[in-house]
C-alpha cells in the first residue's frame, strides 16, 4: 500500500485462519486493530475465484472482493487431504501476491518449511547441523537405513503437531513388516536418525532476523514427542548465541519472515529439526510473556504498509 493510500483510507488486512477460536489468530487480529487497521478473517477453504479473458476475481461467501485487501497474514492454511484442495489454496495465495498484495509468510516460504525433505535440503545448502535422513519408496533402502540408524523416526513429509510420527528400532523382529505397512500407507518413507536427547526439544521464535525467545517443549513420560498439541509442556528456555544463530539461519533458509524453529540437544550438539512457517504463539506467551504476534504485525507494517 502506497503512502498516499495510507493517508486516505484505513488499511484492510486479511488474516488467513482455520479456527476462529485460535489464540494466535485472535492475537494477530488484535494487534492489527491496535494499529488502527481493519482485521479481516479469511478461510481459504471457503474462497472462490472466477477467471475470464477480461476479468479475474477472488471472493468469499459474501461475495466480497478480496483483491482489494492491502496485505495478508497467514496464520494457518489448514490440512487438506485432497491434492486439488491444497493446490487451490496455495494458488489463491500466489494470486494475491501477483495482485501486489503482500502475503506474510509467502506461499513459497510456507511450502518450503512444510516440506520436511526439501527444507532439509535447504538447511544442508547453508550448512546447518541436521540429523541423517533418508527418503525412499524402496523397502530395501528403508531397511538398510533403519539398520544403520539403529533407532529411526518415520515422519510424514507433510505433517504437523507431531501427528503420524513413529519410532522404529532396528532390533524389532517385525521391522520389515512395519516399514512395508508404512510404505503402503504413505507411498514414500521419510526416515530420520533418532537424536538421543533430554526428553525435550526447543522451539525458538524468529521474526525478521531476530530470535525473540524460546521455549523447551518437554515430552510426557513414556513419549518421545514433545509437541504441545500432543501433551508436551512449555517452559522458558534461555537462548544461547548458538541457538539464536541456528534459528535465524534456518528461518532464512526457507525464506520465512517469521517462524518457529525446532532444535534438539544431542550428544554431539544442537541439530535443526524443522521450521514451522505458521507457528502458534500461545506457548511462548504463556511460558515467557513474549507476544510474538505483536512483532509479526510490526514487521508487516514496517515493510509493507
Amino acid at each position: 500500500m502506497q503512502t498516499s493510500d495510507k493517508n486516505t483510507k484505513t488499511a484492510n488486512i486479511g488474516v488467513v485462519i482455520t479456527d476462529p477460536d485460535d489464540w494466535t489468530a485472535n492475537a494477530l487480529m488484535k494487534n492489527i486493530r491496535k494499529r488502527g487497521a481493519n482485521a479481516i478473517p479469511i478461510t481459504l477453504a471457503t474462497l472462490s475465484a472466477s477467471v475470464s479473458d477480461s476479468d479475474f476475481a477472488i471472493f468469499d461467501t459474501d461475495l466480497n472482493d478480496l483483491l482489494a485487501l492491502d496485505a495478508i497474514i497467514v496464520r494457518d492454511v489448514g490440512i487438506s487431504f485432497a491434492l486439488e484442495q491444497i493446490s487451490f489454496k496455495f494458488d489463491l495465495l500466489r494470486q494475491f501476491e501477483t495482485a501486489n498484495i503482500p502475503v506474510m509468510n509467502s506461499p513459497t516460504a510456507i511450502q518450503n518449511a512444510a516440506n520436511k525433505f526439501f527444507s532439509f535440503y535447504l538447511f544442508k545448502q547453508v550448512q546447518l547441523p541436521i540429523p541423517r535422513t533418508v527418503v525412499t519408496s524402496d523397502l530395501g533402502v528403508a531397511l538398510k537405513a533403519t539398520k544403520e540408524f539403529e533407532i529411526a523416526v518415520a515422519k510424514p513429509i507433510f505433517g504437523s503437531q507431531g501427528k503420524g510420527i513413529v519410532k522404529l528400532e532396528s532390533t524389532q523382529p517385525d521391522m520389515k513388516q512395519k516399514l512395508a505397512t508404512l510404505l503402503k500407507k504413505r507411498g514414500v518413507l521419510y526416515l530420520q536418525q533418532f537424536v538421543p536427547n533430554p526428553g525435550r526439544d526447543i522451539r525458538a521464535f524468529v521474526v525478521g532476523e531476530e530470535a525473540l525467545g524460546a521455549i523447551y517443549r518437554i515430552s510426557q513420560i513414556g513419549s518421545f514427542i514433545s509437541n504441545l498439541s500432543q501433551g508436551g509442556t512449555a517452559l522458558m528456555c534461555d537462548l544461547t548465541e548458538e541457538m539464536r544463530a541456528l534459528a535465524v539461519n534456518a528461518a532464512k533458509a526457507v525464506d520465512a519472515d517469521f517462524a518457529g524453529v525446532d532444535l534438539i540437544e544431542g550428544d554431539k550438539g544442537l541439530f535443526v529439526l524443522e521450521v514451522n512457517a505458521t507457528p502458534s504463539g500461545k506457548g511462548i506467551k504463556l511460558a515467557c510473556g513474549i507476544d510474538v504476534t505483536e512483532r509479526i504485525i510490526g514487521r508487516m507494517f514496517e515493510r509493507e504498509l
